[in-house]
């Protein structure tokens, strides 16, 4: 099931995405107040728990650093109301899935049945100890069948990012060092992990000379050693067991029709460049070795 839940993941990631970084997103921030990037972003990640503190906000978000998280909390709250910023962000998934899917959008059987499989995987979820997922998971659900996908892989997404948090902590890996376990692996190059996480110099050299010492990260570049591979492996199995619910709603068969389902609008919107350099991560995601 691990190998099948992944093949599901790596669709509902870029899907969720597409309210946060559009021209039909940005439209839509700024209509409100919101008219920086890190305002837009935290703003709409974080609305759907309410006006939360920074120290709330850095902890729910794990791997931000926090003066980049200070930077748009509390103020976000001072600009728009959460609930308009919410509002603001269904909004803006409505107008990005429209241009970019068309007709397909708004009718269509294949719509209607992705509607209905994600829903109820998101409505399966299990809500204590995920708390960005709980709190997308409380807001209304919308009539339209692609808004409903929307809003479901958005819960998905959030459960699972929660999920992926609590195992980072419980195997002593840092807000800092998680971003240098997915450079160093190859997802992503660690050059854009630093800036889009906020994090300076001082803390990111340091977190390096803290996996080295630990036998993580090899002595000489910035490449998993075998314990570091072995570590990276026992985080990701772990996620995937606690996110693993609303998935075992829908069952093997169900997760690989709605993957089947999300994958050419996925495509159309990755190729819309509505996701930003997250594109890279979905194209290199490597199929990890099943747990033994």
């Amino acid at each position: 099931m691990s190998r099948i839940a992944r093949e599901l993941w790596r669709v509902v990631e870029p899907y969720h995405q597409l309210a946060y970084r559009s021209p039909e997103a940005v439209e839509a921030y700024t209509a409100i107040g919101l008219d920086r990037p890190e305002l837009q972003y935290f703003g709409s990640r974080l609305a759907a728990l309410g006006p939360v503190s920074l120290p709330v906000a850095v902890a729910v978000l794990y791997g931000f650093s926090p003066a980049y998280v200070g930077r748009a909390v509390p103020e976000v709250w001072e600009r728009a109301p959460a609930a308009a910023i919410s509002e603001a962000r269904a909004h803006a998934a409505e107008r990005t899935l429209v241009r970019i899917l068309g007709g397909e959008a708004s009718a269509g059987s294949a719509m209607a049945r992705a509607a209905t499989l994600a829903r109820r995987a998101a409505e399966a979820a299990d809500l204590p100890a995920h708390p960005l997922g709980a709190a997308h998971a409380g807001l209304a659900w919308h009539d339209e069948a692609h808004l409903v996908v929307w809003h479901a892989c958005t819960i998905l997404r959030e459960h699972r990012g929660d999920a992926h948090w609590v195992a980072t902590a419980a195997a002593e890996i840092d807000a800092v060092e998680c971003h240098l376990l997915h450079a160093a692996d190859g997802a992503m190059p660690a050059e854009l992990l630093q800036r889009v996480s906020g994090w300076d110099d001082e803390a990111w050299s340091a977190a390096i000379e803290r996996l080295r010492g630990r036998g993580v990260l090899v002595d000489d570049g910035l490449a998993l050693t075998d314990e570091g591979r072995a570590v990276k492996l026992r985080i990701e199995h772990a996620t995937d067991r606690a996110a693993m619910r609303p998935l075992a709603a829908l069952g093997p068969e169900g997760c690989l029709e709605l993957a089947d389902l999300l994958r050419p609008w996925v495509r159309a919107i990755s190729d819309a460049g509505v996701i930003g350099a997250w594109t890279l991560r979905e194209q290199r995601w490597r199929d990890l070795p099943d747990p033994a």
